[in-house]
């Protein structure tokens, strides 16, 4: 078993009218809020930390970004119990799948709405294992004794091409998308150790600070989660900042 300390915090950063970003942590959906808590991941564990990002002007990204994690985290209440690796690979690509039509849905039904969508990244405790899903380029990463190591790959252009020059925000893959759209989900098989600190965030921080910036934060100690909001902001918040931080420890 492992004792999981989580922070979660989704801000509207410096420069955005409102905050199409969500985050689902402990449970709860976040939003220019903030939460924290602790569980214990055991053979009986479901649970669900996801960073949603939403896209789409008017109230699009807003609405996007929650129907994603809402549909999410029913998802993980009603997921069946003992499935496999692969079992729980395909559940997970056709929640995405079936979230995607919903999506696509309520865009059709709205013209406001038309041009709506959502990234999404998600970590998920099953049943004493974990899966990652990635849908955009929202991040996941992994810091492990001093060093930070990104586990999702971007959905961006720049990405795919390997063009630095390609503006970062342009994305081929995400929620809410009616041409070719699809779900990277990971089962974790590698070892989760005491110590281990996972972060999922949106572009909102990734885009404002480095990969040496964000380690020099976790590196400093307790409570990351406001500090890496704070010092995106202070590089001068261009977009909403959503952050979760999961500590794993064996002390329970």
């Amino acid at each position: 078993m492992n004792r999981i300390v989580f922070e979660a915090i989704s801000d509207i950063g410096c420069k955005r009218n409102n905050n199409e970003d969500m985050a689902l942590a402990g449970g709860r959906f976040i939003r220019d809020d903030s939460s924290s808590g602790e569980l214990t991941s055991a053979n009986d564990t479901h649970a669900v930390f996801a960073v949603a990002d939403g896209m789409g002007g008017y109230d699009g990204g807003e609405i996007a970004s929650e129907i994603a994690l809402r549909s999410l985290a029913e998802y993980v209440k009603t997921v069946p119990t003992g499935l496999d690796e692969s079992g729980l690979i395909l559940s997970l690509k056709n929640w995405a799948a079936q979230a995607n039509r919903t999506i696509l849905t309520a865009a059709a039904s709205n013209p406001r709405l038309s041009e709506m969508g959502t990234t999404l990244v998600a970590f998920i405790c099953y049943e004493g294992k974990f899966a990652i899903v990635n849908i955009g380029d929202s991040r996941l990463y992994r810091y492990r004794n001093g060093v930070l190591k990104q586990l999702s790959t971007d959905h961006s252009e720049r990405e795919l091409t390997g063009d630095a020059k390609v503006p970062s925000n342009i994305i081929y893959n995400f929620l809410g998308n009616d041409g070719h759209f699809f779900a990277d989900v990971i089962f974790w098989d590698s070892r989760v150790f005491s110590g281990d600190l996972f972060l999922l965030c949106s572009d909102g921080l990734s885009d404002m600070l480095t990969d040496e910036e964000i380690s020099l934060i976790l590196q400093s100690g307790n409570s990351p989660a406001p500090k890496l909001v704070q010092q995106a902001k202070r590089a001068g918040g261009k977009d909403n900042v959503t952050v979760i931080t999961l500590f794993f420890s064996d002390n329970l």
